[in-house]
């Protein structure tokens, strides 16, 4: 036989598991958030691409960076798109040019400046000083002469330009 009391224990136990149901899915609902979060930084830890270096300082000890300059110079010169070589030019190559009156193409060929070029390339002959950087570049024309023009490399407002031939 059941008494008053069970009765009345009886009662209020079903009814903390109503009201105690809803705070146990919460808490079920928040476990698997944090299961799920862990997991998504887990992932995008692992699967994210490394930061990409910033690129080396300009400089006229660096070898690529000088070889690069010219290189892109000498396409210039080749292809005969003389505006942009002359972009490449420091203040002091440009006030050669005035002061020689003479175009960047006359000034730097010579009197192979009529010649075709066949080929533009750098020469293994290089040295640098502490504020410049001369590399030997020789110039092939299609009548299978060449001409050798020594290059140097000064830093000006940051970038690698041509000072002199």
């Amino acid at each position: 036989m059941r008494t008053i009391f069970e009765d009345v224990i009886e009662k209020s136990n079903k009814d903390d598991d109503r009201q105690g149901r809803g705070f146990t899915i919460a808490l079920w609902l928040v476990a698997l958030l944090s299961l799920g979060g862990a997991y998504g930084a887990y992932h995008y830890i692992k699967n994210r691409k490394p930061e990409v270096p910033p690129p080396p300082p300009v400089s006229v000890q660096d070898d690529s960076q000088v070889s690069r300059t010219i290189n892109q110079f000498n396409s210039f010169v080749k292809t005969g798109n003389w505006e942009e070589a002359q972009k490449m030019l420091s203040r002091e190559g440009q006030s050669r040019l005035i002061e020689e009156k003479l175009s960047l193409r006359d000034s730097l060929l010579g009197d192979k400046k009529n010649a075709q070029l066949a080929e533009a390339s750098l020469t293994p002959s290089q040295s640098h000083t502490p504020s410049t950087a001369r590399i030997d570049c020789a110039y092939i024309f299609l009548d299978n002469s060449n001409k050798i023009v020594p290059i140097t490399i000064v830093l000006e407002d940051g970038r690698l330009l041509v000072n002199s031939w």
